[in-house]
């Protein structure tokens, strides 16, 4: 008998405004979401190298202080401060 294989769920939800997805506004791990409770600051950053652009929100979320860049491609990384 195999053992089902369950992928963890990784999700950043926004606020989507008239503009589209514009502030995050929790985030998803496996089955339990974790809430943005401020955004302290926002920034649009261009890559000299590559001339991608990425955006970084430092946030404060579930009581933390967290960095997360968004990338171009849609992926995001979340680093706590």
């Amino acid at each position: 008998m195999k053992k089902k294989e369950e992928k963890a769920r990784f999700e950043l939800r926004f606020y989507e405004g008239y503009k589209g997805s514009e502030t995050p506004r929790s985030v998803i791990i496996g089955s339990k979401e974790f809430i943005i409770e401020e955004i302290i600051w926002r920034k649009r950053i261009r890559d000299q190298k590559t001339g991608k652009m990425f955006e970084v929100f430092k946030c404060k979320m579930e009581g933390e202080i967290v960095k997360i860049t968004i990338h171009e491609s849609g992926k995001f990384e979340i680093t706590y401060l």
